[in-house]
């Protein structure tokens, strides 16, 4: 198979193109495992095409490109028994372009899971995640924190267990609960204090990102709804979206970003079956988390591929925003 040399892969030295992959370079594969790439070709191909998913997230390829794919069947096995029992299909794009991706009731005949948790290192992190992840969306001018209404209890936990002095100062008229915190957070930090979530807490195992994702969603209020069982995470930055969004689906995730015209912010929803917050009762995992649909399937201009092989069982790995597994 081949993605088109534009196309953002996963790596151990965070998302790279594809065209500056070479042998020997760590990749991650659908089980969100590492792998190693054992070739690499570049080549012009004039049959390609972009597969597009219900979130709007696409992946470019030839006609080699090929997914994993349930099919309705499948699905229905796996809501009525919880287990994967038959095996996945692959679709190459040149079977995809012939397909009918409507059902007869009118629903997308293939979906794609959604790669298991990316397995990464442990981080050496100057701040911990979650304490970090509550305070750089939480920043105050008088350099006070403050957990939202039905928030602040765990916040607090966090701060004390991590060996800070804790002073609380509770807002009454809106719930929050006020901190002060010694040593100050950003003594940990200077002299640069980041712009940005850092790379290696995005690059950090899986249970510090899951603490760093439970301290974001601690720092805003009405971060999830339990009558919709969603989480909802905004921003008007786009940026910061976009690290969010990643966080999220190199957990197992499926996301959905949206953008409200009105108010010129956009949001990412998503669910969880992973205890986020305390008011969540999220039901046992049975199976992967999510999955996503292909809406469409069309052909683009010839470009420049690439071919990639790893040392991996199902020679797979991760493209893109949504972390999608090519094969």
């Amino acid at each position: 198979m081949a993605i088109l040399a534009t196309e953002k892969v996963l790596t151990l030295d965070y998302w790279k193109f594809a065209h500056n992959l070479n042998v020997g370079d760590y990749i991650f594969n659908s089980e969100g495992e590492l792998v190693q790439i054992t070739v690499v070709q570049q080549y012009r191909s004039e049959e390609c095409y972009r597969v597009t998913f219900d979130d709007q997230l696409s992946i470019k390829g030839d006609r080699n490109l090929s997914f994993m794919t349930e099919n309705t069947r499948y699905r229905i096995q796996t809501y009525r028994k919880g287990v994967f029992r038959r095996p996945l299909k692959e679709m190459k794009a040149s079977d995809l372009i012939k397909a009918n991706l409507r059902n007869r009731n009118n629903r997308f005949a293939y979906s794609v899971p959604t790669t298991k948790p990316i397995n990464l290192p442990e981080q050496t992190l100057s701040v911990p995640p979650f304490v970090f992840g509550f305070w750089y969306f939480n920043r105050r001018s008088n350099k006070r924190l403050a957990a939202p209404k039905g928030y602040g209890p765990e916040v607090y936990l966090q701060l004390k267990d991590h060996g800070y002095k804790v002073t609380e100062h509770r807002k009454v008229t809106t719930g929050e609960m006020e901190f002060s915190v010694y040593p100050k957070i950003e003594s940990h930090l200077i002299p640069n204090l980041p712009t940005k979530i850092p790379n290696n807490y995005l690059l950090a195992s899986y249970e510090q990102r899951l603490e760093l994702l439970r301290g974001i969603l601690h720092s805003k209020s009405r971060t999830y709804s339990k009558t919709k069982d969603i989480f909802r995470f905004s921003s008007v930055h786009y940026p910061t979206i976009l690290q969010v969004q990643g966080l999220i689906e190199s957990l197992g995730h499926k996301t959905t970003v949206t953008f409200d015209e009105k108010f010129k912010f956009y949001s990412i929803l998503f669910k969880s079956k992973l205890k986020l917050v305390d008011n969540q009762d999220p039901p046992p995992i049975r199976v992967h988390h999510r999955r996503r649909f292909i809406r469409k399937i069309e052909p683009i201009q010839g470009q420049l591929c690439v071919h990639i092989e790893t040392n991996g069982k199902n020679n797979s790995f991760l493209v893109g925003e949504g972390f999608i597994a090519c094969h």
